[in-house]
């Protein structure tokens, strides 16, 4: 049986639901990513790490030529947090890291750093084999990394160690669904008078696993006194103070987890931060006062709705920037913040971001992919193709795709067929390997079969064949191409 604690009425950010939350994902590792129990497929897929790859290429052009030298021997580190299954990794990988990309890029050493609060995950990153190849090129590190925790951050492959002030160049962070998941502050306001909704958690005595607890948790909420300093921070007070005097009634959070782990990451570089991350959230104050009191959801594990407007004006007191879509989104929130920029105008970054998310971001990649969903059935050769392509080659959307595409083969004219195969080819190729849902290589092998492609078939056997060994979908494949060989 789980350890189990009770409490009284607190303030949310003490309650020990955090604690449950960090203990969920210790304890569940990758399983948390099987079978979507935690949902994540809008923050992993190859669209959302391309547009993440070009913003944060955006973010360093602006400081690696702007006339200050950094130390030629120091990498620019981008620090991805909470990487979990490492499918978003992968693909930021992939894009960041690609012929083209790196070919229009000066010498200055880039460093990706994939971190987790769960070491299984991170023994799992260490010898995956899609991962070598960025180990061995010196672009890949990993690190055991809790924001809440004063723990200085050990690089696993260089060995360094990082604390405040060691890095001297720009640092880029990444935060997709992680700022929901740390300690938030709940409060209302009725007529000018701010109160904080305190937390009670109920813990189920009889759950032995760590899923069950989560699930049968249960948390009742009671309305409490607000002191005039709630907080020992004077910026997060300037915040909640400016709240209390523009706002009559309002529901609202204070991201206290999301703070700090703004402020720890700044402090680790003498240079610029940015942050770039995607939650439920809100970034505009009209969608905030029409908020209902704020509550501590449960949506895999528990989560809370992220306050994006109280961190934009946390930058405010603080000097740093804030970049927001500016407009109704459908769900996903994507938002950058800069830290330590001092005087710095931010051209490259603003025209990344403008182009690659206020234009067209995440969120209207997420609405575009359920709009095909409904309509696959009436969609052309070229326009599945064209739905592959806008989605960088996306394996769920493919999955959507792979009847009708085998139903077409046979009117396919050669210059389509050649397009099909390497369609087929760059899915394959974007597809990271890491939980228990069936490999879209064996989707693939089958219809370069069916087309009379065994050449490129067998190619992409050897390739993956220490993955298709493991289940038997994926062995019948291989007996299959290996039948046709004799």
């Amino acid at each position: 049986m789980l350890h189990q604690q009770q409490e009284d009425f607190v303030p949310a950010s003490q309650s020990p639901i955090w604690h449950l939350v960090r203990t969920y994902y210790r304890q569940m590792g990758i399983k948390a990513w099987h079978d979507s129990a935690v949902p994540n497929y809008i923050t992993t897929n190859p669209f959302i790490a391309s547009r993440y790859a070009k913003i944060v290429q955006g973010f360093f052009a602006d400081f690696s030529r702007s006339g200050k030298s950094y130390p030629s021997e120091d990498p620019f580190y981008i620090i991805e947090l909470g990487a979990g299954a490492g499918r978003f990794g992968y693909g930021f990988l992939k894009h960041f890291f690609s012929d083209l990309e790196m070919s229009i890029r000066d010498n200055r050493k880039f460093v990706y750093v994939m971190t987790d609060i769960c070491k299984a995950n991170i023994d799992f990153w260490k010898h995956h084999p899609q991962l070598q190849a960025f180990i061995r090129q010196g672009v890949l590190d990993f690190a055991y990394l809790d924001v809440m925790s004063p723990e200085t951050i050990e690089l696993l492959i260089s060995g360094r160690t990082l604390v405040a002030g060691a890095i001297k160049t720009p640092l880029a962070v990444i935060a997709n669904y992680i700022l929901d998941s740390l300690p938030h502050d709940l409060f209302e306001i009725r007529n000018g008078t701010l109160r904080a909704r305190l937390i009670k958690c109920r813990m189920d005595p009889d759950a032995d696993h760590i899923a069950d607890l989560v699930h049968r948790t249960k948390i009742d909420y009671r309305v409490g006194d607000c002191a005039k300093d709630y907080y020992q921070n004077r910026n997060w007070n300037a915040v909640l103070n400016e709240y209390q005097k523009s706002e009559n009634t309002l529901n609202f959070a204070i991201p206290v987890g999301g703070l700090t782990a703004i402020e720890k990451l700044s402090s680790l570089t003498t240079g610029p931060m940015f942050m770039l991350a995607s939650d439920f959230g809100d970034s505009d104050l009209t969608s905030i006062r029409s908020l209902p009191k704020r509550k501590i959801a449960r949506n895999g594990c528990y989560t809370a709705r992220v306050n994006f407007h109280a961190i934009s004006r946390y930058l405010d007191r603080v000097g740093g920037r804030f970049f927001s879509p500016g407009h109704l989104k459908s769900s996903l929130e994507t938002v950058g913040l800069v830290m330590n920029i001092r005087r710095k105008k931010l051209k490259h970054l603003s025209h990344a971001f403008q182009t690659h998310i206020r234009d067209f971001g995440p969120d209207e990649f997420f609405m575009m992919k359920k709009i095909i969903g409904r309509n696959i059935d009436g969609l052309e050769f070229e326009q599945m193709i064209g739905a592959l392509r806008m989605s960088c080659w996306d394996a769920k959307i493919f999955s959507g795709f792979a009847w009708a595409l085998k139903a077409n083969l046979d009117t396919l004219d050669p210059w389509q067929k050649k397009t099909a195969v390497q369609t087929l080819r760059n899915v394959d190729d974007m597809y990271f390997r890491c939980d228990n849902t069936a490999d879209p290589a064996i989707v693939i092998i089958d219809l370069l079969l069916t087309m009379g492609d065994a050449t490129a078939a067998r190619a992409l056997l050897r390739k993956n064949s220490v993955f298709l060994r493991q289940s038997e979908g994926g062995r019948r494949i291989v007996n299959r191409v290996r039948a046709l060989a004799n």
